[in-house]
């Protein structure tokens, strides 16, 4: 079932790329006019495609994803919900060093080893972030961040079905973090794929649970809630490819649920 929806995936991620490379002849034909690498009006030309797939979103949130984490957050004390937060941050570490050090960035790469290290031992299989404690903080990469550093462009903004907002480079960074995550590959090899769809879900939940008021508030407030999660989101991965700071009332900081 993994295989057959990961294949999916790929097929799905690669028909994006094929329109976006018939759009984009297109346009050079009619427009002799150099367009800027990544500029900061958001590119969507599939935009009713993407507000049909968010309108979607949005109802399976409403009814499905929203309650359980609700639920979730009564049910869990705070201490037992961070602890299931810290293993799985923990088990990206392995992907974030692969990425770091593809972009050359030796520094993060060497603190990625070490906090995997740490947390995974001291830390009890990560569920105490020891390693943030003695100044190791966490710098998430993935390889639709590593496409950006070499100068992939981010392609046209996408609303993927459950997974929320991507462009055509960060589905194809998602597509590469399934295949080639050590411990995706670790998984399947061992025949318990099973694993990480409890464990995509948990994150899903877990991601929600943390973001119930942004995300509400959000909407409540925003005249366009697909345009104002379309700019955070654009917004933010720029920032995260040049590794800057991102904005603590960004809610999607901590989306990570692939």
């Amino acid at each position: 079932m993994m295989r057959f929806l990961l294949n999916l995936l790929i097929v799905f991620t690669f028909l994006f790329v094929a329109n976006c490379s018939i759009n984009k002849t297109s346009q050079n034909i009619t427009n002799e006019v150099p367009v800027a690498k990544d500029p900061p009006v958001a590119k969507d030309p599939w935009e009713n495609f993407n507000r049909g797939t968010f309108a979607f979103n949005k109802v399976f949130d409403k009814y499905l994803l929203s309650p359980l984490a609700k639920g979730y957050r009564i049910i869990l004390p705070s201490e037992v919900r961070t602890g299931i937060r810290n293993f799985f941050s923990n088990l990206k570490e392995p992907w974030t060093f692969i990425n770091a050090t593809l972009q050359g960035d030796l520094k993060n790469s060497g603190v990625s080893i070490a906090r995997f290290g740490l947390n995974t031992t001291i830390g009890l299989l990560g569920i105490f972030d020891v390693a943030s404690s003695l100044g190791l903080e966490k710098q998430k990469e993935d390889f639709g961040q590593t496409l950006g550093v070499y100068g992939v462009e981010s392609g046209p903004y996408l609303v993927l079905p459950l997974l929320g907002p991507s462009t055509v480079r960060d589905a194809i960074g998602k597509v590469a973090g399934i295949v080639a995550d050590p411990v995706t590959i670790a998984l399947n090899k061992d025949g318990k794929d099973e694993w990480l769809w409890i464990g995509t879900a948990i994150k899903g939940v877990d991601f929600r649970e943390q973001n119930l008021e942004k995300i509400d508030n959000l909407d409540a407030t925003s005249v366009d809630f697909y345009a104002t999660v379309r700019s955070l989101y654009l917004e933010r991965r720029n920032r995260m490819i040049r590794n800057q700071s991102t904005d603590q009332q960004d809610p999607f900081q901590e989306f990570d649920i692939e």
